[in-house]
């Protein structure tokens, strides 16, 4: 019986760790034809977290009521490690949306009516020539 609860905890656990997943990745998309010569000044890997409603974490959300939420924050934080480095602009971005393990217990306790997210956002930030 001892034994019996013991493997069931390992499963649980196991189970847990391996439970966050990726839901959306955007990886080093540039939107420009031609860039012009720049000189790289930093390099950035920041998280950010944000709050969803009526959906999954990390996921679909019902009826969009908050399906652009992290849109925005990402941004905000690319502008802002721009201004830090006092670059011009960002290039070779690395965006990965993720529900995490906290995230998906918290969508769970609430039935799904909060679900926060993660995205883990990296790049380099340059300096036009």
């Amino acid at each position: 019986m001892k034994v019996n609860k013991i493997a069931l905890l390992f499963l649980i656990v196991i189970a847990v760790v391996l439970s966050s997943c990726t839901t959306f990745k955007l990886s080093g998309v540039q939107v420009t034809k031609e860039i012009p010569a720049y000189d790289t000044v930093g390099e950035f890997d920041i998280t950010v977290k944000v709050s969803e409603f009526l959906g999954t974490p990390g996921g679909a959300n019902l009826g969009n009521i908050t399906s652009d939420a992290m849109d925005t924050k990402i941004y905000d934080a690319i502008q802002r490690e721009i201004q830090k480095f006092t670059g011009d602009a960002a290039v070779n971005v690395t965006v990965e949306y993720k529900a995490e393990v906290m995230d998906i217990l918290f969508a769970g306790i609430t039935g799904g009516l909060y679900a926060p997210a993660t995205a883990h956002v990296s790049g380099v930030i340059i300096k036009y020539n």
